[in-house]
């Protein structure tokens, strides 16, 4: 008698909340495919939803680990770029294998309103969600199509099943479709979230803190660890920090060649003579090497000149924003003028690194000094 009370006319909801009602005992021994073929192609913008959600999350919180990390260790150094990214892969697995598992939420499917259940209704446990993990690599890798495997796979399925719930045997469905959870799970599942927003903006708010920090201006070199350069005959030399190192495709084209090819940022110096050049003057000596560097890029636009001194000597600086290529580049230049020659320090960077890369570029270039016999 209960059943007549459905509406005819909408044959899905009325199979949905049979399901939901009698279970098993309606004659279907596997109540969770049943329900999902109930529904349309909305789940599976619920699904991508998550799925987004998910990864904005991670790359986020990755971004605000990347600067936390710098901050910590004032350098970007190989071993930590690999460490981070194990890290990160490790993060990502386990966030899928032990939320989904023992949950069946993941912070997206949270937000969403859907989870993933056995053939019971329940959440899939260690092996099953295993293998839903491992074949994300396939169906929704963001190197690989993206999620166009799972997306196909859950519009032709019967039952909504991306790749990796086909092998796994599990299913997505809303949440409304299922028996109240109890309350331990719900305030597991509300503890998860809140811990993960509470640590992502927690980082953020670092990450932020720290990127603002970053604008001070502070004329004087920060103290740190670093190494010496001299140049090729021994007469000056530069300093910078530890992750830098000697660039070998200037070897012979410059006095003085350092960089550092993991976050694209290299320094060299160049001495001319004032004898062989003829006692120029600063002034004509730095437009001169404007108009040689301006020859290496396309669209390079020259910024204002400025007069300084760096170890007693005195400087001219200025940059040159230009293309190379497909490539957006800021150089530094700094020209020094001292008793016998002039010095050419040139600080290479992408354009959309160089407002955090500036003021170690500027360390470098003023700590320069001629080594005196």
């Amino acid at each position: 008698m209960e059943d007549q009370h459905i509406p005819p006319q909408n044959s899905q909801v009325a199979a949905r909340e049979k399901y939901i009602r009698h279970g098993q005992n309606y004659g279907e021994t596997n109540r969770m495919a049943e329900i999902s073929k109930t529904y349309g192609s909305s789940i599976l913008f619920r699904r991508w939803g998550a799925t987004l959600f998910d990864f904005i999350f991670f790359i986020i919180g990755y971004i605000c680990f990347f600067i936390s990390v710098i901050q910590i260790t004032d350098r970007w150094l190989l071993p930590l770029a690999i460490a981070s990214r194990c890290i990160l892969i490790i993060a990502f697995f386990c966030y899928y294998l032990l939320l989904e598992g023992y949950t069946g939420y993941t912070l997206g499917k949270f937000v969403f309103r859907i989870t993933v259940v056995n053939g019971e209704g329940n959440p899939p446990g260690f092996l099953k969600s295993l293998i839903r993990t491992l074949l994300r690599l396939i169906d929704t890798n963001p190197l690989l199509m993206g999620s166009l495997p799972a997306g196909i796979s859950v519009l032709v399925t019967a039952s909504r099943q991306r790749i990796g719930d086909l092998a796994a045997g599990t299913y997505v469905v809303k949440v409304r479709d299922l028996e109240p959870i109890s309350k331990k799970v719900m305030r597991w599942s509300l503890f998860i979230f809140f811990t993960a927003m509470v640590i992502l903006g927690a980082s953020f708010v670092n990450a932020i803190f720290v990127l603002a920090n970053s604008y001070e201006s502070n004329e004087a070199p920060v103290s740190k660890q670093e190494q010496s350069y001299v140049s090729r005959d021994g007469r000056f030399q530069i300093s910078a920090p530890l992750d830098w190192s000697t660039d070998p495709d200037w070897e012979g084209k410059a006095d003085i060649a350092i960089f550092n090819p993991y976050i694209q940022k290299s320094v060299i110096v160049r001495s001319n003579s004032k004898e062989k050049l003829g006692n120029i003057t600063r002034q004509y000596y730095t437009k001169k090497i404007q108009n040689n560097i301006t020859k290496e890029f396309n669209l390079s636009t020259v910024g204002p000149s400025s007069n300084t001194t760096i170890q007693g000597y005195p400087a001219t600086q200025f940059t040159i924003k230009g293309q190379k290529d497909v490539d957006h580049y800021v150089t530094h230049v700094a020209i020094i003028e001292t008793e016998n020659n002039f010095y050419q320090i040139i600080g290479y960077t992408p354009a959309s690194k160089y407002s955090r890369l500036k003021k170690e570029l500027h360390d470098i270039t003023y700590s320069f000094r001629e080594v005196r016999p």
